[in-house]
């Protein structure tokens, strides 16, 4: 029979948490570990089995490597190591209970190994357990006495238990160690704090000052522990202290920013803001949520402009950097200057493909600008990074129609609705672009079934109601309901001359003439350089028995646009043809 041993490890807590419990049994943690001794072939396979483990955690292949791990500890359930390693694989995946289990029996076997209890305070630390980081860090700084950052470690675990006195005796022993360091600074600072001892926590910083006159940190230091207390004339002084020892410090700036901005002077605050941004080394983050806080004041003409301001000084410090050209393409864009926000949307694109967001506003800009030939081009393009966006699908489509493609748009906007469309909004435009296409490809009955949908989504976008409305009347088809539709995209949407052209023109349908030519006249007010809104009048005015002025309105149309043989017939023989 093998000889048989039994290991246990005793984690004794002493009765506090971070609550501090008072009174009550201190909690304990047993971890048995039995061993036995092994033959020279068992030794031998153990090897052979570490070394695999470590072989496929190395190429990543955790799950092989945990296997051979466990097979280690079936044949030598007290081996050390591979509780260690299985600790390190749990760890690593985020799977804190189980990665505890197996480092603390790590320890329990090799108790003198500092790796063992640096994992399990690292493990504790994740858990915010404070007590047995506390313990491990005990164990640690037994272990490595001149490894100065347990000690530190320790001292802000003192700090987090609600310990704070012990926690400051500690730091004070470290200074004599090190010296009034960052580090020690920062621990004290804490704990005066949170004894509202703002004396002693500026003490430190004047006292760190005095040391080093020429490091800007420590003023930034002191200001920040004055502004953050509301003394903001102290603060505004210490930062320009600083200002003056190296103004273009872009955190200083900022600093006194924010004062000038708690002062009502934002002018001045402006100032300081604009320098800071003319400096690479404020992150390009800070410096893009600055600007987006002045989104919220749009279409505020000054926010806007130095919205604009910061965003062109972003593009110049930080050129390489596709964030800032999109956000000062989205700067333009709530501006509505869409060409200028196009060209900085496709010089961002040019440092970077594979952001949709960017994609997406470009394409809404060239649907806006009616640019069919770029919406294809770059909506293509866009379709190579991102085969499953549908919105992608559908301006690609509305750039086929936009070309007089109408087979290619129906094969897009059909490809688009495939995809659960969370947007109703884009849904709707998409059977709207597809009853546009139908008609144009004289699918009559698609192109009703595709409207009657778009409007089942949104009964009131003019779009639709406008276009179905007029290719209902070309087709001399329901008129009735061409007329109510036409009239309610008149009411929610006036002064619209293409609106108001197509309500005349149903009623022209109708012959309604009188109303027919009221409408029509607004429409040319709205818009007085339509070739197609003259022709119309002039049809209009020969029903009524003008025929001087229809042919006064047909020659002006004419002169318009003089490719249209239909027209030039109607003038050469003074009459209305259809």
């Amino acid at each position: 029979m093998s000889k048989q041993k039994i290991l246990f490890y005793l984690f004794f807590l002493s009765g506090f948490s971070v609550l501090a419990q008072k009174n009550k049994t201190p909690k304990q943690e047993i971890v048995i570990v039995s061993g036995k001794q092994l033959s020279t072939e068992d030794s031998n396979k153990v090897t052979q089995l570490f070394y695999s483990g470590l072989r496929e955690k190395v190429v990543q292949n955790q799950t092989l490597a945990v296997d051979y791990f466990n097979q280690i500890l079936q044949i030598d359930p007290a081996n050390h190591n591979a509780f260690y390693e299985l600790a390190l694989i749990y760890f690593k995946k985020g799977d804190l209970t189980q990665a505890k289990n197996f480092a603390q029996k790590a320890v329990t076997i090799k108790t003198d190994n500092e790796w063992y209890w640096l994992l399990n305070a690292n493990i504790y630390q994740q858990q915010q357990d404070f007590l047995l980081l506390d313990y491990a860090l005990n164990e640690l700084v037994k272990l490595a006495p001149d490894k100065i950052e347990y000690q530190f470690d320790k001292a802000n675990a003192l700090f987090m238990m609600g310990k704070p006195d012990e926690s400051l005796t500690l730091y004070n022993k470290l200074e004599q160690k090190v010296g009034l360091t960052d580090q020690v600074l920062q621990g004290r600072q804490r704990i005066y704090l949170k004894k509202g001892n703002i004396t002693k926590a500026s003490a430190d910083l004047e006292q760190l000052i005095k040391n080093n006159p020429s490091d800007v940190r420590y003023y930034l230091f002191l200001g920040d522990l004055y502004f953050s207390n509301q003394m903001t004339d102290e603060a505004l002084t210490v930062y320009q202290k600083a200002k003056e020892l190296d103004e273009n410090n872009p955190f200083t700036r900022i600093a006194i920013a924010q004062i000038l901005e708690s002062q009502k002077k934002p002018e001045q605050a402006y100032e300081e803001i604009k320098a800071a941004f003319k400096q690479e080394s404020l992150n390009i983050d800070q410096k893009v949520k600055i600007i987006i806080k002045y989104f919220d004041a749009f279409p505020n003409p000054t926010a806007l402009n130095r919205a604009e301001e910061l965003s062109l000084i972003l593009t110049q410090v930080h050129s390489i950097d596709p964030k800032s050209f999109s956000l000062y393409g989205d700067v333009l864009y709530q501006k509505q200057d869409y060409k200028p926000a196009q060209t900085q949307y496709e010089k961002a694109l040019e440092l970077n493909k594979n952001i949709y967001a960017i994609w997406d506003q470009l394409l809404r800009i060239q649907l806006f600008l009616n640019d069919g030939k770029l919406l294809i081009a770059k909506g293509e393009e866009a379709l190579s990074y991102f085969p499953n966006q549908y919105a992608l699908y559908f301006y690609t489509g509305f750039g086929y129609l936009q070309e007089g493609n109408a087979k290619k748009a129906i094969s897009y906007f059909n490809n688009a609705l495939n995809f659960d469309i969370d947007n109703l909004g884009i849904k709707a435009q998409i059977f709207s672009g597809l009853g546009d296409a139908y008609q144009a490809e004289k699918k009559y009955k698609e192109s009703v079934i595709a409207y009657n949908e778009a409007l089942i989504i949104e009964p009131k976008n003019t779009y639709t109601l406008n276009n179905y409305a007029y290719y209902l009347s070309l087709r001399n088809e329901d008129l009735a309901k061409a007329e109510k539709m036409s009239d309610l995209s008149n009411q929610l949407e006036p002064n619209n001359a293409a609106f108001e052209d197509t309500y005349a023109w149903i009623l022209f349908k109708l012959k309604k003439y009188d109303a027919a030519k009221d409408w029509m006249q607004k429409a040319i007010k709205n818009n007085p350089n339509s070739a197609t809104q003259f022709e119309h009048l002039g049809d209009i005015l020969f029903k009524q028995g003008d025929v001087n002025n229809a042919l006064i309105n047909w020659k002006k149309s004419l002169q318009i646009n003089s490719n249209n043989d239909l027209l030039q017939k109607k003038i050469n023989e003074k009459k209305y043809i259809e």
